[in-house]
């Protein structure tokens, strides 16, 4: 910021520090108008001679862009009339300008590095100009999405027409940004900023993650420590902190003398939470009140928590600790392995991924070996990123499946962290192993102080392939910080055995844990043994690198480890039970596959032997589902879910008799283990194929599959005539593959059953025999439903058979069985035949289909696509995956673990005319709602029925249609706001008076009830808050209403900030399910949400992708 004429001028910069915290703003506008003095500032070396090297390479693009010819104007810094020379260098349709001065009188300004011409007509003439910026870095930032953004406005203004790309170039090539995917929330980053400049509020340092490298935080802590902020209390959380103030309670002395038990009941959470919190502070002002004298008391002893996770020591025990960068292209970089193994100090350093892979495997090799020979031997670490970050290695380079599996199988990883936090209370901010050392007096080799800037300077140096100017200065700090946590860990255990020894000695019972043998079953060995040489056959010669491996490599490399996909799918439910049963009830509050503080309510009713015992819980976040297998946190498979009700807090779990005497559990966790043996036999037969024939074949066997993997555009008989009517284009693709594949996309309500069930019917009534298959039973029965409603309508007669069990209460007009004889007879002889994947991926449905038809293909993973394929001649993937997608357990190799349709589309959102069909047009929203929807989510293809542009709603403070925009504030809210639900209630009620009416897309008019209305939002919480306040509404979240609509939809985002929301930002405003959100209505959809939802801090340009959708709900809302 800059203060000139009395005004501030801003710089492109200054938008992304404000959105990290606007508190930095105001104190950034007193350092400007001289009213504070600059903080101390370290002088970065790294930064100036990245400055230095950045203008090298900006030159260096400079003259490659003149070697071509092109025209180009160099704008000085030094000019007073630098814009004008830009504005009129685009006026003459100059090819390139280099250093363009652009700004806005009176608010900011800036030099873009070059402006481009492109060949599209503009007021300039029969051109226009695109902003492209060169950065060393190999990750390109959000600071960088920002700047480029605020000068693509700029030429907008000028050119009269929005640029539709932003380009970055970088070392290792050029990255493209569509504009209107970060244009909004570019635009509402400089509204408030602007805002903020202009108005002097006054705002509070409340701590953000910018805080970390903020050249303001010793100011902005100091007046946090001078108001005893609540922050300092470990483990505090904003929504606790609500909670507290809410209850008077606002500084840690407060909380520290609250009577214990303390004595409120929450609005939300348990009361254990807050018993845990009042005793944490505690003891820091007991410890504040002795000169911060360190003390620490244990907590009590419980069964397989705390101290008895602790194992036997053993002399090969190994002590790791990881250091990472996940802004080191293309997805991170572990850059050093460090560990100590019998009190010698080891390093593996890694610059690049092949260095990477290399240290990964070597140290698990290492770790591995040692474990056969000692398997007393564990690997201890600190917090859960150790282990986190191997899975991912696992998964990315596809390498140590087995090897980690058997880690994890033997609990040979300890994660101390637990340890500490299940049988220590100390006078800590936080159970950091730093903060933690005041107890075992470790004395740290690195000054803390100065590290964070030697750290920097590596990982920017990492970041921006310069690694080579590392100095060993540098290298040693971030080395003997590595080797402080390593031998801290050490150190820590050390302790902790004392801690142990005193409690035994006082008279307490501590087991020691027992570990598990590691290894995997029989016949799990049998089936690596035996796909062993399929998969080396199909990888050899392929690089392990992603980006260079061309398309036959890459379909060599999925297929070959979708052999063991199906196992990491087992595994990796077993990794997550191991992980949750560590965690204590408050924290398995926020897991979704768990329910804790259960109550036994005394009511068991028996079902021949077994019983049916119901329990209570609070309200929580979770996805269990009837049927689903649950196990306690003491390893008992207590039975399964008989019944439900996550809104009512009510859950039935039925016990067979051997069961029925085992403990009521305080806790259960679903553990799913669907046997897929049929599927993994048939992956196996299609990569032994390929292994033997190739991807390139002649032959017709697998070609659909084949080409689907390779992601070639389908292969076709003749050429495609070109028609205008959705339904005829689309028979003519399919009735024209050879052996080939046809995606279909179904945005929302563009008919994409209307379109399938019709081209069955045209299929079979030239003979085709055709198949259906999808994720579910339901949406096989749905698709059928059309289709056989089609064929009445037509008066054709149709045969059906479908595998699943009758439904007495809703039978269905065609044929149904479980005996797959029964199917496998009728095989050539009905028209259609459908069944779950796990039925046509046996051997007897081989070459038994002409078609087979996949619905909700962007659901469907391609593994389960693969192992269906060799039923039929030709695949037609029925879906869109711009919808909600399958959820996946795994950590799978990148590219493995997409839908068929995903795979397809490869990153785009929409399927080209090359590829598939778009179905263009639809049926249900008004276009003030799909203008929206097709813009976000549909590159603008999706186009709405004019008809439907009838449907109003009149009479209302909401009348007319499109979006509208209620906005609650509120303050330390997680899943549910009763802000929102009193907004929701009123809104309700104003709808429902009898005063309002609608218009539908017929233009018949009627009174707006309940039924016209339905509400959704993302958390079961507030779902059951809102049902409790209106029970005759239909409420749900995403997952229950797709495929439903309603003239108006009322959406409750319910969370306070992305800080507190469940899942973060990437669940809150994932595309796919605001996308569903929003279709859903059509004619008005309401969005009920607290302002600051808007204001996201985004670190990198998907993160900007996923903010903007809301941003531009914001900006075209009423």
């Amino acid at each position: 910021m800059k203060y000139k004429n009395n005004r501030i001028i801003y710089s492109p910069t200054d938008l992304s520090t404000h959105s990290s915290c606007r508190h930095l703003t105001q104190l950034n506008k007193l350092l400007a108008r001289g009213e504070i003095a600059e903080p101390e500032v370290y002088v970065n070396r790294v930064v100036a001679m990245l400055k230095e090297r950045g203008i090298e390479f900006e030159r260096q693009h400079l003259q490659s862009i003149k070697d071509e010819g092109k025209r180009v104007l160099e704008v000085s810094f030094d000019d007073p009339q630098a814009e004008q020379l830009t504005i009129d260098a685009m006026k003459a349709g100059i090819d390139v300008i280099y250093q363009a001065k652009l700004k806005e009188d009176g608010t900011w300004s800036g030099w873009a590095d070059f402006l481009k011409k492109v060949n599209k007509p503009s007021d300039l003439g029969d051109w226009s100009y695109e902003v492209w910026d060169t950065k060393l870095a190999n990750e390109t930032k959000a600071g960088t999405i920002l700047q480029i953004g605020l000068y693509s406005e700029r030429i907008a203004q000028i050119q009269g027409i929005t640029p539709e790309h932003m380009w970055v170039v970088k070392p290792d090539g050029e990255e493209c940004y569509r504009y209107d995917e970060h244009a909004a929330y570019i635009r509402l980053v400089k509204r408030n900023l602007e805002d903020a400049i202009a108005n002097d509020e006054v705002t509070y340092p409340d701590p953000v993650s910018h805080c970390e490298i903020c050249k303001w935080w010793k100011n902005c802590n100091a007046i946090r420590r001078k108001d005893d902020h609540l922050t300092f209390v470990a483990g505090m959380g904003k929504s606790q902190m609500k909670e507290l103030n809410l209850n008077d309670i606002g500084t840690l002395e407060k909380l520290a003398n609250l009577d214990f038990p303390v004595p409120f009941e929450p609005s939300k959470g348990v009361k254990e939470t807050y018993n845990k919190l009042r005793e944490q502070a505690r003891v820091q002002f007991e410890s504040r009140q002795n000169g911060y004298k360190p003390y620490f008391e244990t907590l009590d002893i419980e069964d397989g928590k705390g101290l008895h996770k602790l194992p036997k020591p053993s002399t090969n025990d190994i002590y790791l600790d990881l250091e990472g960068d996940r802004l080191v292209e293309p997805d991170g970089l572990e850059y050093l392995i460090g560990y100590i193994h019998k009190g010698v100090y080891h390093s593996l350093w890694a610059e690049n991924e092949h260095q990477e892979k290399e240290n990964f495997e070597k140290f698990i090799d290492f770790a591995h070996t040692l474990k056969q020979e000692d398997p007393t031997l564990h690997i201890y670490h600190y917090a859960p990123y150790e282990v986190t970050a191997f899975k991912r290695l696992m998964g990315k380079y596809a390498s140590r499946e087995n090897e980690i599996d058997t880690f994890l199988r033997s609990n040979t990883f300890v994660d101390l962290y637990y340890v500490v936090r299940q049988s220590i209370r100390a006078s800590v901010e936080k159970y950091s192993i730093k903060d933690m050392e005041i107890f075992f007096d470790y004395q740290r080799m690195m000054d803390l102080r100065m590290l964070s800037s030697h750290k920097s300077q590596l990982e920017l140096l990492l970041q921006t392939g310069n690694i080579d100017q590392l100095t060993k200065e540098n290298k040693d700090a971030v080395q003997l910080y590595n080797q402080d946590d390593c031998e801290s860990l050490a150190r820590l255990q050390l302790w902790l055995e004392g801690v142990r020894s005193q409690l035994i000695e006082q008279g307490e019972v501590i087991e020691r844990p027992e570990d598990g043998n590691g290894q995997a079953s029989e016949n799990i060995t049998a089936h690596q043994e035996r796909i062993k040489p399929i998969m080396d056959a199909l990888l050899d010669g392929v690089p392990m690198i992603r980006a260079e491996r061309n398309n036959i490599e890459q379909a060599r490399f999925l297929l070959a480890n979708m052999l063991d996909w199906y196992r990491r799918e087992k595994k990796s439910f077993w990794w997550e039970y191991f992980r949750l049963k560590e965690l204590p009830g408050d924290e398995l509050l926020d897991e979704r596959k768990a329910i804790s503080f259960l109550t036994y309510t005394g009511n068991r009713e028996p079902e021949k032997r077994s019983v049916i015992d119901t329990y209570t819980f609070p309200s929580q976040e979770c996805d269990l589902r009837s049927g689903q297998t649950l196990m306690d946190q003491e390893g008992n498979n207590l039975g399964t879910v008989h019944d439900i009700d996550i809104e009512a807090g009510m859950l039935q779990i039925k016990k067979g008799p051997s069961k029925i005497d085992l403990p009521h559990p305080n806790s259960v966790m679903s553990m799913e283990n669907i046997a897929s043996t049929t599927k993994e036999e048939a992956i196996i037969r299609l990569a032994s194929w390929v292994m033997d024939h190739g991807f390139e074949s002649k032959e017709v066997k697998y070609r659909a599959v084949r080409e689907l993997l390779l992601n070639t555009p389908p292969s076709l008989l003749e050429p495609l005539i070109g028609m205008e009517d959705f339904q005829d284009r689309t028979y003519d693709f399919a009735s024209k593959l050879n052996h080939s594949y046809l995606p279909v996309q179904g945005p929302p309500g563009a008919g994409k059953s209307y379109t399938g069930s019709h081209l069955i019917v045209r299929l079979v009534q030239e003979g085709k025999k055709i198949g259906v298959t999808a994720l579910s039973h339901k949406v096989i029965t749905n698709l059928l439903t059309k289709v056989w409603e089609v064929a009445q309508e037509q008066g054709i007669g149709i045969q059906m058979l479908q595998k699943t069990d009758p439904d007495p209460d809703a039978p269905s007009p065609w044929p149904v069985t479980n005996d797959e004889k029964t199917i496998q007879s009728m095989i050539g002889i009905v028209d259609v035949i459908a069944g779950t994947s796990f039925m046509w991926s046996k051997p007897p449905y081989e070459d038994s289909v002409d078609f087979l038809f996949i619905d909700e293909a962007g659901q469907l993973s391609l593994i389960d696509t693969l192992s269906v394929s060799h039923c039929c001649s030709n695949l037609v993937l029925l879906g869109d995956p711009q919808q909600l997608k399958q959820p996946q357990q795994g950590v799978h190799p990148d590219g493995t673990e997409v839908s068929a349709l995903e795979h397809v589309l490869q990153g785009n959102k929409t399927i080209s005319d090359e590829q598939g069909v778009f179905l263009a047009e639809t049926w249900r929203m008004h276009s003030s709602i799909n203008s929206f929807v097709s813009e976000l989510f549909y590159e603008n293809r999706l186009q709405s029925k004019a008809h439907l542009d009838q449907q109003q709603i009149i009479g209302s403070k909401y009348s007319g249609a499109g979006l509208f925009l209620e906005e609650v504030e509120h303050t330390g809210n997680t899943n549910s706001s009763s802000e929102e639900v009193d907004k929701v209630s009123e809104i309700v009620a104003h709808l429902t008076s009898e005063d309002v009416t609608f218009v539908n897309e017929k233009n018949e008019t009627a009174i707006v009830t309940a039924n016209e209305i339905k509400i959704i939002t993302p958390y079961n919480a507030q779902v059951q808050a809102i049902k409790q306040r209106l029970p005759d509404i239909e409420v749900g979240t995403v997952d229950k209403f797709q495929g439903q609509e309603a003239p108006i939809i009322i959406y409750s985002v319910a969370t306070s900030s992305l800080e507190e929301a469940p899942r973060g930002m990437d669940f809150l405003f994932s595309p796919n399910r605001f996308n569903v959100a929003v279709s859903r209505a059509r004619t008005r959809f309401i969005m009920v949400a607290n302002p600051a939802i808007f204001e996201a801090e985004c670190k990198s340009p998907y993160q900007i992708r996923l903010a903007n959708a809301f941003c531009r709900f914001k900006e075209l809302s009423q």
